[in-house]
């Protein structure tokens, strides 16, 4: 019998975040790849890869509201059993049109997962000053190491479409342990705020010029996280070590989310934001400069710096900013910028771009400039609201 302990409201979120990015890390940095495989031109990559995050824009704040309204619980056991079904569709069928409704469905409880985990957390970290988001989130980094590898050798021995059987597993696995959850978890979330209300409220300048910024940084980025395996194949990379490079990024982001909150507490919302955008563009402007693969594992060092802590500090600027009774509607918002409209303009600028027969080390050169620009933006406008502190730095 699992202990009591074990399955700790602590531990419980840490299994969960760990088997969510073990399902993230199987399938999105190989989907890509995959597409091409089947033999789908660059836009066709694009167009299908963005139902995802048009899906997280349109409907993730609508879906974070839902999830103050009627508990996180709920939301995370129809999310999990429905998106890891959808997951095993992928193996069905291989025309445009079939992979792209499988997408959509796939995407619609997929989206939903990260900010509702998120959520929790913070709720966790208010009520137990012994633990800090970045100490529960390291546990996702955990399972992105651990899968890269793996799906990487099986991609080798057999052929992309098993990061699909990677993916549903997981998430079949995370449905259960949604299940010991408590009932009541988040029940003082359950906010009786009208949705028009809370996005009147959301709609301040601070929040925009922050989610503004967030937008930008990743649509230059998502070239990282969805060509990344495509990048690395230019350059000669078997699909092995391309699971290596995976699996280094995980590894790389484990410090940066257990130390996180000494950092953001000594650095400060604002400077600990310019740095990790700084490590974004010198990341890139790195990654075009190379041509040999091994090279580019030594890159990725930057990737606990340009991705773990940025988003760490991202969720909580995020939450200092919102009312507590909208902290899903928030952290929905942070999502929909980063993952959704973001990834939509950085999907079709990297496909458009690929199409015209540029390599992806040259898109990376143009993408380290636009994040170079967005750094000058957030020294200029972020500002930190000085008489609010940051209750999630303990």
């Amino acid at each position: 019998m699992i202990s009591a302990r074990f399955l700790s409201p602590a531990n419980q979120l840490r299994i969960l975040y760990l088997l969510v990015i073990c399902c993230t890390a199987a399938w999105l940095p190989v989907f890509a790849d995959d597409l091409k495989a089947r033999g789908f031109s660059g836009i066709e990559i694009a167009m299908i890869i963005n139902i995802t995050p048009i899906t997280m824009f349109l409907i993730q704040p609508v879906y974070g509201f839902l999830a103050d309204r009627i508990g996180f619980r709920k939301c995370m056991l129809a999310s999990t059993l429905l998106a890891g079904i959808s997951f095993l569709l992928y193996l069905q069928w291989n025309s445009f049109i079939a992979l792209a409704a499988v997408t959509v469905c796939m995407s619609v409880f997929y989206n939903g997962i990260q900010p509702i985990l998120d959520s929790l957390t913070l709720e966790l970290v208010e009520t137990s000053p012994t633990f800090n988001y970045g100490s529960i989130r390291v546990a996702g980094a955990i399972g992105w190491a651990l899968t890269g590898i793996v799906t990487g050798y099986f991609i080798d021995q057999v052929d992309t479409k098993v990061i699909y059987l990677f993916s549903s597993g997981s998430l079949f696995i995370a449905f259960l342990i949604s299940l010991t959850l408590s009932p009541k978890a988040s029940a003082q979330q359950e906010s009786q705020v009208s949705l028009l209300k809370s996005l009147k409220y959301l709609n301040d300048k601070s929040l925009l010029y922050f989610l503004v910024s967030v937008l930008l940084i990743s649509a230059a980025v998502t070239t990282i996280w969805n060509f990344y395996s495509i990048y690395m194949k230019e350059n000669g990379a078997s699909a092995s070590l391309v699971g290596v490079g995976l699996s280094l990024q995980g590894l790389f982001e484990i410090p940066f989310f257990f130390f996180s909150v000494p950092i953001i507490r000594r650095l400060g919302i604002k400077k600990t934001l310019l740095l990790c955008a700084g490590a974004s563009a010198l990341r890139m402007l790195l990654y075009s400069l190379v041509d040999v693969p091994e090279w580019a594992l030594g890159i990725d060092l930057l990737h606990g710096l340009s991705w773990s802590l940025f988003w760490v500090v991202c969720v909580e600027y995020t939450n200092l900013l919102v009312k507590t009774e909208l902290r899903a509607t928030g952290q929905s918002l942070l999502y929909a910028s980063y993952f959704g409209l973001g990834a939509i303009l950085g999907n079709f600028w990297t496909g458009y771009l690929y199409d015209m027969h540029m390599r992806i080390s040259s898109i990376f050169f143009i993408n380290a400039i636009v994040v170079a620009a967005v750094c000058v933006f957030i020294a200029v406008f972020i500002k930190i609201p000085v008489n609010k502190p940051v209750s999630n730095i303990q």
